[in-house]
């Protein structure tokens, strides 16, 4: 789904777009202030959230004539809108007062429409933010997306399958770009949190036994990258990688109401930071 270019199943991936426009997307409580026209090509988005709530930029790619209330009218009855979504981009979390600790990377097709929407409610029982009117769209303006790089950078390859993920477990510190690619039967997700300093994963999952306060572990939710069975998301994620910090990854998607979470199933595992600065 995206010009991706494996060098080895799981590791390094060579990827070749140019360089990226950048767009500052901004939540308060409730909407977004999001350009509502980009160019074609390249696009890495941030996210600042300047409300008093937790919020997410969620972005979706829509299919050719399909409009985000139809999307929402279909979540708001309880429905699947997955048969007028053709893939998700990604998702970032920011804090109030706060900025996404990644970027948020995609080459934006010509012509087409993104959706943009946030599915957090500041209690159980209240409406979700998209409605109470946190959502937009991004119209990407007809033309031909910028030239190509001849230069290409690499990335990091999440592998997800039915119930694990494959990836490189140590890390050097710096900017890297992760890709997803979901190599199951079921849709995945990518799910990466900064964890706090001197916590291991073994100490979460030592918590976990207990049902203690898992969140109190957490210092920062990074990105989400998902897609459908034997797919991969458009987006791409740009994480600036600590130096002695370790990085939670799972999958809390289930395959029904009645199922487990996939974390439950054994999809999870950390990213340790070690070494030098990747050149």
């Amino acid at each position: 789904m995206i010009d991706v270019v494996a060098l080895v199943t799981v590791g390094v991936t060579a990827i070749a777009p140019p360089e990226s426009r950048e767009v500052d997307v901004v939540g308060i409580d409730y909407a977004f202030q999001v350009p509502r026209e980009l160019p074609a090509g390249p696009t890495t988005f941030s996210f600042r959230n300047n409300g008093k709530k937790r919020h997410e930029f969620n972005i979706f790619l829509l299919k050719p004539g399909v409009s985000v209330t139809q999307v929402l009218e279909l979540q708001k009855a309880g429905k699947s809108a997955q048969p007028l979504v053709e893939g998700p981009v990604g998702v970032l979390f920011a804090e109030p007062g706060g900025k996404s600790a990644a970027g948020l990377s995609a080459d934006l097709l010509a012509g087409r429409d993104y959706a943009v929407i946030c599915i957090f409610r500041d209690t159980a029982n209240a409406p979700r933010h998209y409605e109470m009117g946190m959502y937009s769209v991004i119209h990407v303006l007809p033309g031909k997306k910028s030239p190509a790089s001849v230069a290409a950078r690499l990335a990091d390859t999440i592998v997800g399958s039915d119930y694990a993920f494959r990836y490189s477990k140590t890390l050097a510190p710096g900017t890297h770009t992760f890709v997803f690619r979901n190599e199951g039967k079921v849709r995945h997700e990518f799910n990466m949190v900064l964890l706090k300093p001197g916590i291991t994963l073994e100490r979460v999952l030592e918590v976990e036994k207990t049902k203690g306060d898992i969140d109190a572990l957490f210092d920062d939710g990074i990105g989400v990258l998902w897609s459908r069975a034997g797919e991969m998301p458009f987006g791409r994620l740009e994480v600036d990688l600590l130096p002695g910090r370790e990085y939670l990854i799972e999958c809390g998607f289930s395959d029904d109401d009645k199922s487990p979470p996939h974390y439950t199933l054994g999809m999870y595992g950390s990213i340790v930071v070690s070494g030098k600065p990747a050149s």
